[in-house]
């Protein structure tokens, strides 16, 4: 599992963005996965992180967003 180190304003979403990239649709998926790693429970009453905070970055599946969409609105 891979770490990434917070800057000052830094938010789970940001975060998200940084490690795994910048694709919209997966961001809510890529956040979560943060989140919910076993490594992050301590850093749960963050909203916004202060610099310095060391965040595990679980591998992310190949959810791209668009799970349940019909095919014409992928």
């Amino acid at each position: 599992m891979n770490t990434i180190t917070t800057i000052m304003g830094d938010t789970w979403d940001t975060i998200a963005l940084r490690a795994y990239g910048g694709e919209p649709r997966a961001l809510p998926r890529h956040t979560q996965l943060l989140m919910e790693a076993r490594e992050n429970i301590r850093l749960l009453d963050y909203q916004v992180f202060p610099t310095g905070i060391v965040v595990a970055v679980p591998v992310a599946d190949d959810y791209d967003g668009v799970d349940g969409l019909p095919d014409w609105r992928k």
